[in-house]
């Protein structure tokens, strides 16, 4: 372990000093600050991607390859035959094939700056992976492999890959409806999960976000907040940078892979995002040539699929097995289901083909639509900017320093000509697939609204504004309820109120369910010690805190009635495939009971179990049940998954409170002991009155790099509910220098 631990510390990059590279025209300073955030100066843009494109390979180069390996299917290849379904699942998505696409359009304009800033981004990645060679972090001495050159092709795939993170979740309700139907029939089907109003859905991944005009601040300038919901990985998913040349000066959070800040603010605008619960990916259902498995029928005739070799390498094996991925007019027929990075073989007979909008778009032009972000300064260069996304369909928030508020869709969505895409459509006939995509300016757009404010938490209050159908199924409304209400309570805001919002755990969910469950269980408590978690159920504050007794015994129990309902309908395996994103509704699932004594025995059962499994799991004495006893995050490195030892590069466990439905989302997995799966990945406050007043913060660290300092020093401040200043002024910067480190051109 010594020695890794040298390995380990040799890899660490220099934030003092000066380097001669080549790929710059001139000298380029960064500014690194003592809780590890860059701040980049440039005299070209050109020079400011490089340099992010370093920093991101200096920092994070083990982010980038499994990246790089988890967006080509290639994992097998350095970790072994554990990885095979994962390889296939995204040879089948094909995020190669979208990134070649997108590349070769690039290149048919060699003048396009969205590909001389990309290219320029590249060449830095590669000067910092050149750099590295001598010292690789630790993970790559542990495997024994290299890293190899970075291409534009892998950021297009990193590109691809966030957006089918986005957008990529609606097939698998799709399956579900398949799924149900095929066991239960359409009747019953329906009774469970609607087919054809759409359901409420835990979508995991979602965001918060909100903006007052400067008559609702104390400041007297826009007040604005967001905080993006997703995965809790290690290292984090963002990294925190600043960039500034004569084009841009601009904050926030940057995708390591990808150039510019995606999110935060420049001298004029802050922006942020939360996804629209849009339905971008359909499935359609194909009938075989019962005579020719490689034909499929449409239009009338039986045609071929075309068919792609897509060989899978192995770790220690000296061939590569032969995997082939078929491609209807549809789509490429897919074979499994993806659920919290977890992939599943599809169990149904049928073959279903794979639509997705990212087929029909170039994604370069969402890397162009981030670079103009960067670089707008009022709300018709922002529109303008947005119009150019075609990514899933984002809410874009929006603040500026004349006071203007707004509230933007930005992406692309389906034309259908058949369906809704709720369930399986018919793959026989070109009929039935899409007719194109909507045009931005039929999108959902409100500017400086009378009422001073805007909010979007995921939740589609419109299925269809202007006309333009969105999705049947949404995200359960209960943060957007919360956001909007907590804006509607005052008349004048603080950034402490924000910071207060965004760390919020009163469940609107718990205040609506739990009054309706525990009526049918009251008169049936027969125990004092029911009768008293009853009593403490029925005055509880709905604050699902960490150390909240009525918070544990209410999401165990909402978890059991959902057992005890389910499984005898649909078994254990669908049931548990699908328990996280929890399409289920209880009180339509109180439906299923044509007697009233039936459902309250069903209740009082699992109101049984929970109390039993609590007292096995904790204690008899009921007060010491604590929601975070159970309800825990731990940042895992992947070697600690295989390894013991290597459970030390993990950064956890911590106890937090919340849920997917509580402001400070901490949505977790019931199938595996509650662990804290997705929560805010970044957040970002600012008070447009002065920059150097914005906040944020990232869980884990800057550094992906193990036993850096700044490897798990912002993981701490998350938990706690901290944040660090996000500097925009030189002056502010130099107060709170770790080092300075310059970039000499060769």
């Amino acid at each position: 372990m010594e020695e890794l631990l040298n390995i380990a510390k040799n890899a660490f990059p220099q934030v003092s000093g000066t380097e001669t590279i080549k790929g710059i025209e001139d000298e380029v300073e960064i500014l690194w600050d003592k809780w590890g955030v860059p701040h980049i100066y440039a005299r070209s843009m050109e020079d400011a991607y490089f340099t992010q494109g370093y920093i991101h390979a200096s920092h994070r180069l083990w982010q980038l390859e499994t990246f790089r390996r988890f967006t080509s299917g290639t994992l097998s290849e350095i970790i072994g035959a554990a990885m095979v379904d994962q390889d296939k699942h995204y040879r089948i998505i094909g995020l190669h094939r979208i990134a070649k696409k997108c590349v070769a359009n690039l290149r048919k304009d060699p003048n396009n700056e969205t590909l001389r800033s990309l290219k320029s981004y590249v060449a830095g990645v590669n000067a910092g992976i050149e750099k590295a060679s001598t010292n690789l972090p630790v993970e790559f001495a542990v495997l024994n492999i290299k890293p190899e050159k970075w291409s534009l092709e892998d950021s297009l795939k990193i590109m691809s890959y966030i957006e089918w993170g986005l957008g990529g979740w609606s097939y698998t309700l799709e399956l579900l409806r398949e799924n149900l139907i095929t066991k239960l029939g359409v009747e019953m089907a329906d009774k469970i999960i609607p087919l054809y109003s759409g359901a409420n859905v835990d979508i995991g991944k979602g965001s918060n976000g909100w903006v007052v005009s400067p008559n609702k601040s104390e400041s007297g300038a826009v007040l604005f907040a967001n905080d993006p919901h997703l995965p809790l990985m290690l290292p984090a998913i963002w990294i925190l940078m600043h960039l500034s040349c004569p084009e841009l000066n601009t904050i926030g959070s940057s995708f390591p892979g990808v150039p510019s800040v995606v999110l935060g603010h420049n001298e004029k605008i802050a922006w942020g995002a939360t996804t629209v619960t849009s339905d971008n990916v359909d499935l359609f259902k194909l009938e075989l040539n019962p005579e020719n498995e490689n034909q499929y029928k449409y239009n009338g005739e039986w045609i071929d699929f075309e068919v792609m070799d897509e060989p899978i390498a192995i770790q220690n094996r000296d061939q590569p097995i032969d995997f082939k991925v078929k491609i209807s007019k549809f789509g490429p027929v897919m074979e499994y289901i993806e659920l919290q990075r977890e992939v599943i073989k599809i169990s149904l007979p049928d073959k279903y083909a794979l639509h997705w909008t990212s087929y029909d778009v170039n994604l370069d032009d969402t890397i162009e639509g981030f670079r103009t972000i960067n670089s707008a300064s009022n709300w018709s260069e922002f529109r303008k900017a947005l119009s150019k996304m075609t990514v899933t369909p984002q809410n874009f928030i929006y603040g500026d320093i004349e006071g203007n508020i707004g509230h933007q869709h930005g992406g692309k969505l389906p034309l259908r000509k058949y369906g809704d895409g709720a369930t399986v459509t018919p793959g026989t006939d070109e009929k039935f697939n899409w007719s194109g995509l909507v045009p931005f300016e039929k999108m959902f757009s409100i500017f400086n609204p009378e009422h001073g404010f805007v909010y979007t938490a995921n939740y589609n209050e419109d299925k269809a504004p202007n006309g333009v159908f969105i999705a049947q199924d949404r995200a359960k409304p209960y943060r957007q309820m919360r956001i909007k209400s907590l804006l509607q309570s005052k008349e004048v805001f603080t950034i402490q109120d924000f910071i207060n919002y965004q760390l919020d755990l009163f469940t609107m969910e718990a205040e609506e369910l739990l009054p309706k469950m525990l009526k049918y269980v009251k008169v049936k408590a027969n125990t004092e010690v029911q009768k008293e978690i009853i009593e403490l159920l029925e005055n509880w504050d709905y604050f699902l805190t960490k150390n909240s007794v009525a918070g544990i015994v209410y999401k165990i129990w909402y978890q059991e009635i959902l057992r005890a309902i389910l499984i005898p309908l649909i078994g254990i395996e669908l049931f548990e495939v699908y328990l996280t994103s929890n399409p289920f509704e209880i009180e339509r699932l109180f439906k299923l009971f044509e007697e009233k004594d039936e459902l309250e025995d069903t209740l009082f059962r699992a109101f049984e179990n929970t109390i039993k499994f609590l007292t096995e799991k904790f204690s008899s004495d009921f007060t010491k049940w604590k929601w975070g006893d159970i309800h825990k995050v731990v940042l895992t490195h992947p070697f600690s998954q295989v390894n013991e030892e290597a459970k030390m590069l993990n950064i956890g466990p911590f106890k937090i409170g919340g849920d997917g439905n509580t402001l400070w989302n901490g949505s977790y997995d019931p199938t595996d002991e509650y662990k804290v799966i997705v929560g805010p990945s970044y957040r970002q406050i600012h008070d447009l009155s002065d920059w150097d007043k914005s906040i944020g913060v990232i869980p884990g660290g800057q550094a992906g790099l193990p036993f850096h300092k700044h490897y798990n020093d912002l993981m701490k401040l998350w938990v706690k509910g901290k944040y660090i200043p996000l500097l925009f002024t030189r002056k502010a910067i130099s107060e709170n220098l770790e080092g300075t480190f310059k970039l000499i051109p060769q």
